[in-house]
Order: structure tokens, then sequence, then C-alpha cells
């Protein structure tokens, strides 16, 4: 499913006002507050058919980061090179995102960030330059990349807002 020009306008405008590593560190603290308000009904039951449940959004950000990780080091060892995007439904249905177990979900992800947060403290100043041709973006920076991902965070996490009212 390729980004829109509004999707991509709208994670640019959550990033943008703020520091992307920031909002990238404070995400996995948020999702966690917001689950621990939520049922376990909640968590698993999708809001509309053919959206994603709270418990889906959780397993679709921790595999989107495995996917950013590897981005991010592949644009350090290999600056230029080309990104594929992937289709988010077809992880969706491979991965099974319908059965995990939500809180596993979070787990996964708040280590991948963490791991991801501490790969970004130790590049150089740099290294931040460097960047693949995204299949879908065009060129992007390591930089741009952190921005996207904090805008990312912040487009589920209202999303998970809005689930559970």
């Amino acid at each position: 499913m390729p980004d829109t020009e509004d999707y991509l306008a709208r994670i640019r405008d959550y990033a943008q006002v703020k520091d992307a590593l920031e909002l990238q560190k404070q995400a996995p603290a948020v999702l966690a507050e917001l689950m621990a308000k939520a049922s376990d009904e909640q968590l698993t039951t999708q809001p509309s058919k053919g959206k994603w449940s709270i418990g889906e959004i959780l397993a679709h950000l921790a595999e989107d980061e495995i996917a950013t990780a590897w981005r991010y080091r592949q644009m350090v060892e290999h600056s230029g090179l080309q990104l594929a995007g992937f289709d988010q439904d077809l992880w969706a249905r491979i991965g099974g995102y319908v059965s995990r177990v939500p809180h596993e979900s979070l787990a996964l992800f708040r280590l991948l960030r963490n791991a991801n947060l501490q790969f970004l403290q130790q590049i150089t100043p740099g290294q931040w330059e460097c960047f693949g041709i995204h299949a879908e973006r065009g060129r992007i920076t390591i930089r741009d990349l952190v921005v996207h991902m904090a805008g990312h965070d912040a487009n589920h996490i209202e999303q998970i807002r809005r689930i559970l009212g």
C-alpha cells in the first residue's frame, strides 16, 4: 500500500514541532499508559470492519521498528542504497497480528525502539546524513527517517486514543 501525500503530510505535521528523538523515546511509555486504561476486549476488538484493533496496531509498530532498524543500519553502511517499501496489510496477515498478545507486542516494540535509539546515539554527525532511496518516498536521510518514525508513532497513538474514545 503506497504512502499518500495526505498521509505523509500528517506524519510530518505530528513530528515537526517536537524533538523527534524525544518523541520516539516517549512513545513506548505513552502506549503503555493508554493500554493500562483499556480492557482486554478494547485491545483486541477491531473498531470497524477492516480497521486494526489496538493490539494489531501494536504488532504493526513492533514490526515496523524491525524494518526501521535495518534501514538505519543499511543507510550507514551503504549510503544511497535502494530501500524497498512493504505492504503493511500483508505483513499483518502473514504475521498474524490479530492473534498477537498486545502486551507482548508492546514489549517487543519497546526493546526494538531502545536498540534503535542506542544506535542513533552512537552515530557521527555525518552519518545522520547517510541516506537511502525509498521506493515510495524517494531520497530519505537517517535524520528524515527519525522524524518520519516519530510522526508515525504519533499518528498511531492518536488512532489508539480515538479507538478508546
